[in-house]
């Protein structure tokens, strides 16, 4: 038996995960901090509507069983009072985030863009000291305020934790992930209620699947631990043509080549994650609309059943946003579905 049996028991609990992306998550830029005033207004600046609990019942409803809740809590930081957030901003995701329990979901909550650097959280030498008083801060106050919620509730330590514009990383970069993610499961486990035993989601460098930071992952002795990793693979296919400027953009995806290159990232998260005794949850995965609408679905399909073949979740990356280039799939206005086909093989109804 693995020494994580519980951690490889609560992933196969899993069938498919919804990303409440470009939300709780946004970063405001410093010259339009003044039109910010409230939550919401936060919640809001990047495009997409409030989150509510109709949102919330139309992903239940299409089939996703688990729900990522991406924060950015930097900027809700009161000034001069030792890393205290806002007490409203936290009554906001306290509120989201127990309408989404209610509803029967798993339920991940995380420190998003406060661990890239446009964040406060770096993992250069000199800043790391701080960068670990931070986080540790930012989850005491979390796992306080949540403690009596059970175990379906997940909390992810760092969303891909980078420097600059270096998504591989270094022995040094891969040792500051391995330091933060002890100090924050410690602080965590410290806690009270649930905390103890709670799921926990550790990163490796960047959530990369790379295996150079695979294998440097150190992962906690703690039977509650779960790999948390972000495969958009390969990128010049999952991101909008717009975006790729590293390499030639792909408009179409599927052949044998593609599709065997896609399987061996799965067969390296097994061999260095799975096989060392640990789970992994894919957090992120999307690919962005294309004119090539089938390729699309054969990439979702062979990505789900790949995931499914190995009890790894999935989560698709939902950034709100429809039309060609976008990895949004919800209307967040009319709650409609823009792919139902799609949201079908990510679900499990359409797998082949």
């Amino acid at each position: 038996m693995y020494p994580y049996q519980y951690a490889f028991a609560f992933a196969q609990s899993i069938r498919c995960g919804w990303n409440l992306g470009n939300t709780f998550d946004s970063v405001v830029r410093d010259d339009r901090l003044d039109t910010c005033h409230t939550p919401v207004d936060y919640e809001t600046a990047w495009g997409n509507p409030a989150a509510n609990r109709g949102m919330l019942e139309a992903v239940r409803d299409a089939g996703f069983d688990a729900i990522r809740i991406p924060v950015t809590w930097f900027q809700h930081i009161i000034p001069e009072s030792n890393y205290r957030i806002d007490p409203d901003w936290l009554a906001r995701i306290d509120y989201i985030v127990r309408e989404a329990f209610s509803l029967g979901f798993r339920v991940i909550l995380n420190v998003h863009h406060d661990c890239s650097p446009s964040g406060n959280i770096r993992l250069n030498p000199q800043a790391l000291d701080a960068a670990e008083r931070s986080l540790c801060a930012l989850w005491e106050q979390i796992a306080a305020q949540f403690a009596d919620l059970g175990e379906s509730l997940v909390f992810e330590v760092m969303n891909e934790p980078h420097t600059q514009d270096d998504w591989t990383g270094n022995p040094d970069t891969y040792a500051a992930v391995n330091r933060l993610n002890r100090a924050a499961v410690r602080t965590i486990r410290a806690g009270s209620g649930y905390n103890p035993i709670r799921f926990l989601l550790i990163p490796t460098y960047a959530a990369t699947f790379k295996v150079p930071a695979l294998k440097a992952l150190q992962i906690p002795d703690d039977d509650r631990i779960l790999v948390s990793v972000h495969a958009y693979t390969p990128t010049e296919y999952c991101f909008a043509e717009s975006e790729v400027n590293w390499n030639t953009p792909m408009s179409h995806w599927g052949t044998q080549d593609d599709i065997n290159a896609l399987i061996r990232v799965f067969d390296n998260l097994e061999e260095y994650i799975v096989h060392r005794g640990a789970p992994v949850v894919l957090g992120e995965m999307s690919v962005a609309k294309k004119t090539d609408a089938v390729s699309r679905l054969l990439w979702t399909a062979v990505y789900a059943k790949e995931a499914a073949r190995r009890n790894m979740p999935i989560f698709w990356w939902d950034n709100g946003y429809l039309g060609d280039g976008q990895m949004g799939l919800l209307n967040r206005q009319t709650l409609e579905w823009d792919d139902p086909m799609l949201v079908s093989i990510l679900t499990g109804h359409e797998r082949t």
